[in-house]
């Protein structure tokens, strides 16, 4: 049983007062290879391996009878992420071995960077599909001290198990509630909804999950997080799917905002007011890629924006008033982003982007708001 008033992490519910800086939307341990054996079985099953392997470099040739992938290009793909291919790797994500973050001593060695830094709390939105790994969790919160939330639900109709298309509505919403009422794996609770993933457009099965994500949002008191589709118009399909089913808007976090909800090609991508339009409606608003730079692989009309940006969005935010409606995190989930391979790690927040933020003029008790206050606030069971 859930505990309200309470964060419910993977070692047993703790008291919200007693978190510090915290990571809303990490991958802890994950696999996005859906089984893929190859490189080459890979690029059709996932939305970045297609858009990775969209460029001429990518050596792909859709259509073409065989692997379809050059033979040299096709080797290069399944080498494991160095320091002789780490450009070519933040350039075209199409890296086999990049879609797993699977190593236990990796991810105990990013969490403790993250903790010598001040951080205390990891939120794993792995949800159900992306070889969430509960055992996996508890050893590294053991190991390290961190306090780890984990998710459930399930992310894209790509990831769904099987089960989820012969499914009821209500029986995916009692599927949800038992992760947070009871436990899996031997009694390990979930402590969040989500991340909830939808496409652009919302897929049926998708739809049938986030209502009966919202149901046991109802339900439970947990949180409910959302990772939507490509463009705005993904995003307030969501706000609409929950307003119908009656969820609770103040205790649903919107993620990846920064890349998902500006709606203007570049070069005026980065105009708040559709973040301020967002606001109103009482979402979190989650700026979730801190550390991506870069624009060089952009695939699409819309700018990605710099940790720079995306810190002129929170500024108009807190401006309007809606600093309490806002989390930060990295969405790491590719193994390039740890900083053992080369990537800014854990530790990116609460080392250099503090340092920015106060460069910016965010005094510390915005700093704290964002990183402390806002994510107990929605981790705490209502």
């Amino acid at each position: 049983m859930l505990h309200k008033g309470k964060i419910q992490t993977v070692l047993g519910p703790i008291d919200p007062n007693t978190l510090g800086i915290t990571l809303p939307h990490e991958h802890v341990l994950i696999d996005m290879t859906k089984g893929a054996c190859s490189a080459e079985s890979l690029i059709e099953a996932t939305e970045s391996a297609k858009a990775a392997a969209s460029v001429v470099a990518a050596g792909w040739e859709p259509g073409e009878d065989g692997p379809g992938t050059a033979a040299t290009w096709g080797a290069k793909w399944n080498e494991p992420i160095c320091l002789g291919n780490r450009a070519d790797v933040a350039r075209n994500w199409f890296y086999y071995g990049n879609y797993k973050i699977n190593s236990i001593d990796d991810v105990i060695e990013e969490a403790n960077a993250f903790k010598r830094h001040g951080g205390t709390c990891i939120v794993d939105q792995t949800s159900i599909g992306l070889a969430r790994d509960p055992q996996g969790l508890r050893q590294v919160s053991h190991a390290t001290g961190i306090h780890i939330v984990m998710a459930t639900s399930y992310y894209t109709h790509e990831y769904h198990p099987g089960h989820v298309a012969t499914l009821s509505i209500d029986e995916i919403c009692e599927r949800i509630v038992r992760d947070l009422d009871t436990g899996v794996s031997g009694g390990i609770q979930a402590g969040i909804i989500g991340e909830v993933g939808l496409s652009t457009p919302m897929h049926p099965d998708e739809e049938k999950v986030l209502r009966a994500s919202v149901r046991a949002q109802k339900l439970t008191g947990a949180a409910l997080s959302i990772h939507p589709g490509f463009g705005p118009d993904s995003i307030w399909d969501a706000v609409r799917v929950i307003e119908e089913e009656g969820g609770d808007l103040s205790r649903t976090i919107m993620c990846h905002v920064e890349h998902r909800l500006p709606d203007k090609p570049a070069p005026r991508s980065f105009e708040p007011e559709p973040f301020l339009r967002l606001a109103e409606t009482g979402v979190y608003l989650e700026l979730d890629c801190f550390g991506w730079e870069e624009s060089f692989r952009q695939r699409g009309k819309i700018d990605m924006p710099n940790d720079a940006i995306r810190l002129n969005y929170i500024a108009a935010l807190a401006d309007a008033g809606y600093e309490r409606k806002v989390l930060m995190s990295h969405d790491i989930a590719l193994q390039h982003w740890q900083r053992k391979y080369g990537g800014h790690g854990w530790q990116h927040i609460p080392e250099s982007v503090t340092a920015l933020m106060r460069y910016k003029g965010f005094d510390e008790e915005l700093i704290d708001k964002l990183l402390v206050q806002n994510p107990r606030d929605i981790l705490t069971i209502a």
